[in-house]
């Protein structure tokens, strides 16, 4: 069965991570001259690993053309842009009901040069990401999985793996980098999965990871989920600019990144666009 070998390059790439990841650290800071986050390089090693173990380990694992994985040719620009106006239409639900309860006030954070410049970066991390991430989750993983066990478990599984992945970022452990910061790193990224606090999150990730996996069957490609994905990070990278999120009601907006997912208003936002995307399935049947 692939699907372990998969398992196992993932656990071997961690592993890896958490050794490596403090000597990366003084490297860099000598060759640059000043310390990184340690999340951040953490993070970056991680990334890097994982891209060369995945390359290194293609064919064995089977992973898979570009076709395979979906990045067909056939009306790509067509299904991009339907997912855009289904992540889209979903948010702006959300977005409007969270408004109503004082969640969501307009706010320009900066002025309009800076503005500029961060919605033209926050707009190509937006595509990053979501061809990225949709690469690996639900063309890689999700095909991998298909192939072994099915629909319903592939689905199962790459919901659960992308929630608890996006929880598990952007946290740090405090002090300095020491030869054991790696292992301490791993050991705070996975605390959050046993507190109760994270579990909106995990639910309102969730919904969105099985929002993408379906899109992503429904369509037998990737362009819709990509579409969707990135009308999400679009959203919060360069909508925020414009407007801006209160930390209260936590039970509409949710908290920690992205926002709202992990709140009722995030929930709406994915029931919404679920909608969509069942009546865009009704439709091509009729």
């Amino acid at each position: 069965m692939r699907t372990l070998g998969l398992l196992g390059l993932v656990a071997a790439v961690l592993a890896a991570t958490a050794v490596a990841s403090p000597w990366v650290a003084w490297g860099a800071a000598v060759v640059v001259g000043r310390p990184f986050t340690f999340a951040r390089v953490y993070d970056r090693v991680f990334e890097v690993l994982l891209a060369a173990g995945l390359l290194a380990s293609w064919r064995r694992l089977g992973l898979g053309s570009a076709t395979g994985i979906g990045f067909r040719r056939h009306a790509w620009a067509r299904e991009l842009g339907r997912g855009l106006a289904i992540g889209l239409a979903g948010l702006g639900v959300g977005l409007v009901v969270a408004a109503l309860f004082g969640g969501v006030a307009p706010a320009l954070r900066f002025p309009p040069g800076k503005t500029l410049r961060k919605a033209l970066l926050g707009a190509g991390a937006a595509v990053a990401l979501a061809v990225g991430e949709e690469a690996l989750f639900r063309g890689i993983v999700l095909r991998r999985i298909r192939r072994d066990a099915g629909d319903a478990l592939a689905v199962v599984a790459t919901t659960l793996a992308y929630a608890a992945v996006h929880v598990l970022r952007a946290r740090s452990f405090a002090g300095p980098v020491h030869a054991w910061s790696g292992v301490a790193q791993t050991i705070t990224l996975f605390a959050p999965l046993a507190s109760g606090a994270a579990l909106p999150q995990l639910l309102g990730l969730a919904l969105l990871g099985w929002l993408l996996a379906v899109a992503r069957l429904r369509s037998s490609a990737l362009w819709l989920p990509i579409g969707i994905h990135a009308a999400w990070v679009a959203t919060f990278r360069v909508g925020r600019l414009f407007f801006g999120i209160r930390p209260t009601p936590a039970w509409l907006v949710g908290t920690g990144w992205p926002p709202l997912v992990g709140g009722v208003a995030g929930w709406i936002a994915v029931g919404v666009a679920a909608a969509l995307l069942a009546r865009r399935r009704l439709m091509f049947r009729s």
